[in-house]
C-alpha cells in the first residue's frame, strides 16, 4: 500500500502543483475534475446509505465550484440558487428530509468549499495563497500518515476511523506548522503569520479528513472510490484540501485586514 501511495503521489502531485502554478484554464480544469468526480462519489456514498439523491446534484456542485472564478458575488448567488434548486428537487421527488439535507450539505461540502478554493486562487496573489493551502495540506497529510505508521498507538476517533491515531494527528499538525514556517520566505509572508497559518490549516486538513471518514463510515464503505491507486477516490485524496482551501480564503481576508 505504501509503494502504491508513493507512486501515485509521484504521478499526481506534479499535475496538481502545475494546475495551481499555471492557474487560468488549467486550474479550472482541475476544479471541474475534482468537483465532478467528488460529487459523483458523494452521491454514490449517500445512495449506498439508503438515501435518494438526484443526479443533478453532480452538475450543480461542479457549476457552483467553477463560479468562484468569475467573482465572489456570483459564487454566492450560485451557491444559494443551487441550494434552492436541490432542495426543491429533493422535496418534490422524494419528500424526504434526509435527501434534502444531504443534497444541501453536499453542495456546500463540494461546490462551496471548492468554490472558496477557486476564489483564493483567482484573487490577488492567488498563486502564492494557493500554494500555501496546497503545500501545508500535503505536509499535514504526509506527516499524519507517516507519524501514524511509525508511532500510532492511541486511537484518535475509533468510531469514525480506526486507523487514525493521536500520534499521527500530532505529527500531521507539527508538519503543517513547520511547512508554514518554511514557506514564509519563498512565499513572502511574515514568519509568525505564516507559522500560525500553517498550524490553522493543519487542523483544518485533519478535520477535513475526519469528515470524509465519517461520511464513509455512515455508508459502511472503506474508500470513496478507486480512481487513485493506494489512495482511493477523489474525496479520499482531496477531502482535506476542501477545508484548507476555504480556510486559506479566510486567512487571506484576515491578512488583508492585519497588514493593509
Amino acid at each position: 500500500m505504501f509503494k502504491e501511495r508513493l507512486l501515485s503521489s509521484l504521478v499526481f502531485a506534479p499535475l496538481v502543483a502545475g494546475a495551481f502554478y499555471l492557474g487560468g484554464p488549467y486550474f479550472m480544469a482541475f476544479i471541474l475534475l475534482v468537483a465532478t468526480l467528488g460529487a459523483i462519489e458523494y452521491r454514490r456514498i449517500v445512495i449506498l446509505a439508503g438515501i435518494d439523491m438526484s443526479s443533478l446534484f453532480v452538475a450543480v456542485s461542479a457549476l457552483v465550484a467553477l463560479t468562484g472564478y468569475i467573482r465572489p458575488s456570483v459564487f454566492v448567488a450560485a451557491l444559494f440558487g443551487g441550494a434552492v434548486l436541490l432542495l426543491s428537487i429533493a422535496l418534490v421527488r422524494t419528500g424526504s428530509a434526509p435527501s434534502a439535507m444531504y443534497s444541501l450539505s453536499g453542495e456546500m461540502y463540494i461546490g462551496g468549499f471548492l468554490g472558496a478554493l477557486t476564489i483564493l486562487r483567482a484573487g490577488p496573489s492567488g498563486r502564492t495563497w494557493g500554494f500555501l493551502a496546497l503545500l501545508v495540506t500535503w505536509a499535514a497529510d504526509v506527516g499524519a500518515y507517516l507519524g501514524g505508521l511509525a508511532l500510532g498507538r492511541h486511537k484518535l476517533a475509533p468510531a469514525i476511523s480506526p486507523g487514525k491515531s493521536w500520534e499521527g494527528a500530532v505529527c500531521g499538525l507539527a508538519a503543517a506548522t513547520l511547512a508554514g514556517a518554511i514557506l514564509s520566505g519563498p512565499l513572502g509572508f511574515p514568519a509568525g503569520f505564516s507559522t500560525i497559518s500553517g498550524a490553522i490549516l493543519g487542523v483544518l486538513a485533519e478535520l477535513g479528513d475526519l469528515v470524509g471518514s465519517s461520511l464513509k463510515r455512515f455508508a459502511k464503505v472503506k474508500d470513496s472510490g478507486k480512481i487513485i491507486p493506494g489512495h482511493g477516490g477523489i474525496l479520499d485524496r482531496f477531502g482535506s484540501l476542501l477545508f484548507t482551501g476555504a480556510g486559506g480564503l479566510l486567512i487571506r481576508t484576515l491578512h488583508g485586514l492585519m497588514f493593509r
